[in-house]
Order: C-alpha cells, then sequence, then structure tokens
C-alpha cells in the first residue's frame, strides 16, 4: 500500500488504518505510517487520521523514531505542542543522537504551531545544531513576531555551528514579521556570513596542506557516523542514501582539492543532476530537495533520504536553490584530523576487493 504513492488515501482505507494505529500489534503499528507518509488523506478523512497518529506520538513505550514518524505524518503539522512531546523532539535534536533522528525532529518543529516560550527554549538547540537539520527547523520561528523571540533567534545563530548553510533566502523571509531593529541586525549578521572566493580559496588550499595522512579506516567509521553521516544521502558500493551523487569510484574521478572544496564548500559548485530547486506550495510552505520526478505531482528527494509528493494543484512556485542541498558547515564541525581521515578514505574508493 505505501509502495503505490497514491495522490490521495483511500477513503475505504482511513477507518482501517487509523484503527490499526490506535489498538493494532505493537509489531506492525509503523506500517500504517509509511502508507500516510505516501498517500495523504484527504480533507475529509484528516482530522480523525490526524488524531490516531497523535495518540502514536504520545506513546511513551515506543521507540523515539517512530513516534516522530507519527508526527512527520500528521497533515497539519502540530497545532499545539505539549510539555512532553516538546521535550522529546528537542532531545532528538542533540548532536549525539542518529542524523535521521535529528532530521526528523527538525521536521517536526518546522511544521508546529510553538509559543514564544517554546521558540525561546528552542533557540537553545540552534548553537549546536548540525548543518543538516538547522536549516529544517528554522520554519517554526515564522509564527512570532515578538522582538525577544527574534533577538534570541538572532543571538543564537551568530554563534551556530551550522550557520553557513543558513542562506539569505532561508533566513530574511523568518524575519519578515519582526521589528525593523530585528531585520536590521539579521542583515547585519548576513554581511558577516557572505563567502569571498579568494578566502574560500586561500582556506582550501590551508586546509589541504593540514589534511595529509588521514587514516581511511577511521575516515570510513565517520562517513557512517551520526557526526557527519554522509551515508544519509550518499551510497557507496550497495550500501547509502541516493540524494547525492554515488561515491564509489569518487576518489578515482576527483583530485584531493576537488574532494576536500565539495566538502567544505558545497556551494562552490554542483554535481549535475543534483541541483536542488525549491518548491513553495499554495500555503506559503518551502521545501529543498532534488526533483525526482515531474508530471501530475512534484517529487523532491529530501536530504533525510525521504521523498515527499506535491500534488501540482498545491503547487504555487518552483525554483532553483542558490544553495546546495549538502550542508556547509564541516569545515567547522569536523577537526583536521577528522577532514584528512575522510578524504583518505574517498580517495580510495573504488569498485573491487
Amino acid at each position: 500500500m505505501a509502495g503505490a504513492r497514491l495522490k490521495t488515501l483511500p477513503p475505504a482505507w482511513a477507518a482501517p488504518l487509523a484503527s490499526l494505529l490506535t489498538a493494532g500489534d505493537g509489531r506492525v503499528r509503523h506500517l500504517p505510517i509509511a502508507v500516510l507518509r505516501a498517500s495523504p488523506p484527504t480533507p475529509a478523512d484528516a482530522a480523525a487520521i490526524d488524531a490516531a497518529l497523535s495518540s502514536v506520538a504520545r506513546d511513551v513505550a515506543l521507540p523515539v523514531g517512530r513516534r516522530l514518524d507519527a508526527l512527520a505524518g500528521m497533515s497539519g503539522g502540530l497545532t499545539r505542542v505539549e510539555p512532553e512531546v516538546f521535550a522529546m523532539l528537542q532531545k532528538a535534536l542533540a548532536p549525539t543522537e542518529p542524523v535521521a533522528l535529528r532530521l526528523a525532529a527538525a521536521a517536526c518543529f518546522a511544521r508546529a504551531r510553538l509559543d514564544e516560550s517554546q521558540l525561546l527554549a528552542l533557540t537553545a538547540a540552534i548553537p549546536t545544531a548540525g548543518p543538516m537539520e538547522l536549516p529544517r527547523f528554522l520554519p517554526a520561528f515564522d509564527h512570532s513576531d515578538d522582538p525577544v523571540v527574534g533577538a534570541a533567534l538572532l543571538d543564537a545563530l551568530s554563534s551556530a555551528k551550522g550557520r553557513a548553510n543558513v542562506s539569505a533566502d532561508l533566513l530574511r523571509p523568518r524575519l519578515a514579521k519582526y521589528p525593523e531593529t530585528i531585520r536590521r541586525r539579521g542583515e547585519a549578521l548576513l554581511s558577516t556570513w557572505r563567502s569571498d572566493a579568494n578566502r574560500q580559496g586561500r582556506e582550501l588550499d590551508a586546509l589541504l596542506a593540514s589534511a595529509r595522512g588521514g587514516d581511511h579506516v577511521r575516515g570510513q567509521l565517520l562517513f557512517n557516523s551520526p557526526k557527519a553521516a554522509c551515508n544519509a544521502c550518499h551510497a557507496i558500493g550497495y550500501k547509502g542514501g541516493r540524494i547525492g551523487p554515488d561515491l564509489t569510484s569518487i576518489g578515482q574521478i576527483r583530485s584531493e582539492r576537488d574532494l576536500l572544496e565539495a566538502i567544505v564548500f558545497p556551494n562552490a559548485s554542483f554535481a549535475r543532476g543534483f541541483e536542488a530547486v525549491v518548491v513553495t506550495t499554495t500555503k506559503g510552505e518551502s521545501v529543498m530537495g532534488v526533483l525526482k520526478g515531474e508530471g501530475d505531482a512534484i517529487v523532491l528527494g529530501l536530504v533525510d533520504g525521504q521523498e515527499r509528493r506535491f500534488p501540482r494543484a498545491e503547487v504555487a512556485d518552483i525554483q532553483p536553490s542558490a544553495t546546495s542541498l549538502m550542508p556547509s558547515g564541516f569545515g567547522e564541525q569536523l577537526s583536521r584530523q577528522e577532514l584528512a581521515d575522510l578524504l583518505a578514505f574517498l580517495k580510495g574508493t573504488r569498485w573491487g576487493a
């Protein structure tokens, strides 16, 4: 049923799926969630389905990942975030959690209606947020115009490790409803982030000089670790994601400098066929991903490895993205030794024994 990827959920499926979510065998309760994420319910069935998904999300006996999947499947997002649910989402954003969990929590926050105190609490996660999840939960601030929240947001972003992946196009709409003083502070902050090609070239040369003597075994462990999470989007051999280019033989066709530039400055150039686009829906939601299909619906490949389908009638605009889906900020997030190890691993990849 999930593999059918229908435009909308057949009405005859709605009640049985809701029943499985609330009272079904615990071993199969995740399966209705997969169906609902692939085929959204009709407006007539959405309220009942969302209520069933909400009950799954509040079930503390279930694994956190499954509870987050239930929240992500809710058609309208969270209109009210209960304290225990907020605490679960906040904990899932911790840098020590697996990347899939962090991205799922970020996606839930992006579609949630948080109150002012919750938004202030969420800013505490920004300085340590990874470059992949930080841009994904910033839309949570769209519903606020409180200058206290806006100031806290900018304070947190100024020291964020993943700030290199927050573009002007992403930040400005977030600040649009705040007073002019906050917007001016935002512009000043953006001006300090604007990259200079010559500076990047010098930094790249310095990094390359220090990234010698890496260990490919440690690099492989880092590639697959929650810290770098390269395998969430890239495949080597038969394992890994398919959102970004296959890296199985990348070391044979790219120089060390090219590889290092792709890691630390991914916006310098885009791999052909993997350019990101931004889909804006008729409800005002903006989603960035790689275009996977066009027709009666737009299908985007997202950075967490999932695909999302947008019926044509719900798409207001599609524009090329000025930033890569590959997150920036790894130059700051990884140590020089880790960069050397990752580079050694990528340079040594090839088919065969």
